[in-house]
Formats: C-alpha cells, sequence, structure tokens
C-alpha cells in the first residue's frame, strides 16, 4: 500500500526538524564543555621557502585569529615582540626554541611561556621567542642555527614535546596551500559557497564528529594516543635523529659558549597512570649526556588534573595559560 505524498511530506519534515535540533543541541552542549570550531586556517600566514629542512616560514608582521586570540608575529615572522640582534649592555638573553607548545597559538600572549619570563625576570634580561607549529628536534635546530645564535644568547632553551620524534608529518608549505586549494568538495566537484565554509569550519559539533572519526581511523591504524607515541619512540632512527639534532646542538653550544636547557612538556593525559616516563627519562639522559641541563615538568604538572590544563577538551599536547604558567614557574625555581 503506498504512503500518501502528504503523509511523506510531514515526516520528512519532521526527521529534519529532529536532526536539525539535535544539532543546535549538541552544538550549544559541546561549546558548554569548552569544545571549538576548527582552528583558523594558516595559509594566508605562511609562505614557502627554499630551505629542505624547513620548507615555509611565518610572514612577518602578519596577524591571525584563532576565536578570541589574536596572534601577532614580528618582523622576523616569530610570534613575539620585535628584537634587535644587537645586544643591549648588561642584558642577558635567553632564546626559547619550540614548536607549536611553544609558539602556543590558542593563549594570550601575555599568559605564554616566553612572555611570562620576560615579565618574570624583568629588563635585565630579553626573551626571544622562535617557535613554528609542527617542527620536529632536528627542525627546531636547525631554526635556532639560522637565526639564534646571531643574537648570541646567554642561555637557550629548547622546549621538547613527545611528538618531536614525529618525522612523517612534517609541515610542507606547498603542500598545505594545495590541501587547502583541493578540498574534498572540490575534488567531487561541488561547489559550496564560501561563508557557508567557514560557518561549518567554526563548529564545535562538526569539528568534534571530524576528530572523533579521525580518532577512530587513528586506532584503527594503531596511531592511537598511547600507540602513537609508542610508535614514534619505538623506532630506532626517530630516536638517532632526535639525538643527531642534540648531537649539532652540542656542536654549537661549545663552538659559541651558551648552556643549554632542555625542558620537557608532558602528553596531557591522566598523570596518575602515565605511560610516557620512560620517554622523558630517555630525553634526560640523551640531553644530559652533552652536557645540557634538564628539567622535567611532569612533576609539577602532575599537582593538578590534566583536564585543568587544556586548551580545549580533545587536545593532549598544548597546554592553556595555567599550563603555561606552571612551566614558567618552574623555570624560575630552577634558575633561582
Amino acid at each position: 500500500m503506498a504512503v500518501p505524498k502528504k503523509e511523506v511530506l510531514y515526516i520528512w519534515i519532521l526527521l529534519s526538524l529532529s536532526v536539525l535540533c539535535a544539532a543546535i543541541l549538541g552544538e550549544m552542549g559541546l561549546r558548554l564543555m569548552g569544545y571549538k570550531g576548527a582552528p583558523e586556517s594558516l595559509i594566508a600566514n605562511i609562505r614557502p621557502i627554499d630551505d629542505p629542512i624547513l620548507n615555509w616560514r611565518y610572514l612577518p608582521g602578519s596577524e591571525v585569529q584563532t576565536g578570541k586570540i589574536k596572534r601577532k608575529y614580528n618582523k622576523s615572522g616569530f610570534r613575539d615582540v620585535d628584537h634587535n640582534v644587537e645586544k643591549a649592555p648588561g642584558v642577558k638573553r635567553i632564546l626559547v626554541v619550540g614548536d607549536s607548545v611553544t609558539e602556543a597559538g590558542d593563549v594570550e600572549w601575555e599568559a605564554v611561556f616566553s612572555s611570562r619570563l620576560q615579565a618574570d625576570l624583568g629588563r635585565s634580561y630579553e626573551v626571544i621567542t622562535l617557535a613554528m607549529g609542527g617542527l620536529n628536534t632536528p627542525q627546531e635546530i636547525h631554526l635556532f642555527e639560522k637565526e639564534g645564535l646571531a643574537y648570541k644568547p646567554d642561555l637557550m632553551i629548547l622546549n621538547f614535546v613527545l611528538n618531536d620524534a614525529d618525522f612523517y608529518t612534517e609541515y610542507n608549505a606547498t603542500q598545505r596551500y594545495q590541501a587547502e586549494k583541493d578540498s574534498v568538495v572540490g575534488v567531487l566537484g561541488i561547489s559550496i559557497n564560501p561563508a557557508f565554509k567557514r560557518t561549518l569550519k567554526s563548529s564545535a559539533l562538526v569539528y568534534f564528529l571530524k576528530q572523533r572519526f579521525e580518532h577512530a581511523i587513528g586506532m584503527f591504524l594503531g596511531k592511537e594516543e598511547i600507540g602513537y607515541f609508542e610508535n614514534l619512540w619505538g623506532k630506532a632512527e626517530n630516536r638517532q635523529r632526535v639525538t643527531n639534532g642534540f648531537d649539532r646542538l652540542w656542536v654549537m653550544s661549545k663552538d659559541s659558549s651558551f648552556p643549554v636547557l632542555v625542558v620537557i612538556w608532558p602528553i596531557l593525559t591522566e598523570f596518575s597512570r602515565y605511560k610516557f616516563e620512560h620517554i622523558h627519562q630517555w630525553v634526560r639522559e640523551e640531553a644530559e649526556k652533552r652536557g645540557f641541563q634538564t628539567l622535567d615538568l611532569l612533576p609539577h604538572f602532575a599537582k593538578t588534573s590534566y583536564r585543568n590544563l587544556q586548551v580545549t577538551a580533545e587536545d593532549n599536547i598544548h597546554p592553556n595559560g595555567l599550563g603555561h604558567k606552571i612551566g614558567a614557574d618552574a623555570f624560575l625555581e630552577w634558575i633561582r
């Protein structure tokens, strides 16, 4: 027996309204829980360069808005204030080198590790930040060699994160441009209104579902949180490339007579059942073999819940302002 067209229409309208209401409630609920939409693309903020190790840089003097956070980049293309190469008399220089944890794109600049150090140490110190998202250890040290040595630091801080042994996801500016251009909708030949696309990207629900889908795929492929880091550090070639970077930094530190402090930032997961202490130990031992000093932030972070340190509920890498404050306070204890 055929269903009347009017009833089919009613059913379709009810289903559509139910899906819409569920989406609105899901969006509101996720935002109340601290979830956000996808971060703003940095395509407009990067440029390819002729460097086989880095291959891209941020645009000098550019600005990027991510949610309520506006990131400003200095004349050298780093998230920092401008600095002169020539050191002022009587001032000690600290160079902080790292990846997106050091750049801290989701944290107000005044609350970021480097900025806190500058505020707490005062005018007798100058804290300079060299950080780019997605760098691994050899890339960070290469960046320091190209950009940092000229500042003649009195101390170099290498902010070490456990994904710094990831050599499979090195940023490639040209590929990022192409990936942004050839989105899924473009591949399918479907045109989409740019404003609607921005709306989708800003949706916490869409981003949440995307993250969960990627998480499920990651578990299937063995890249779930624990598996991901164990896989990285279980490969001898990855550890070797990290130590190669340490070796290069050791040569520079001896040639230019500056000490190195390796600050180890924990993964934001349950600290009472932390699975990565053996990796922290390996990093400490390899750094100390080369005469570097180390500061492991795990005991400091473990004094609170990891959830209090996350910028968003799904991010287990990047600490929020409280995490940066804990890191800065730990450094101040160390230096004093």
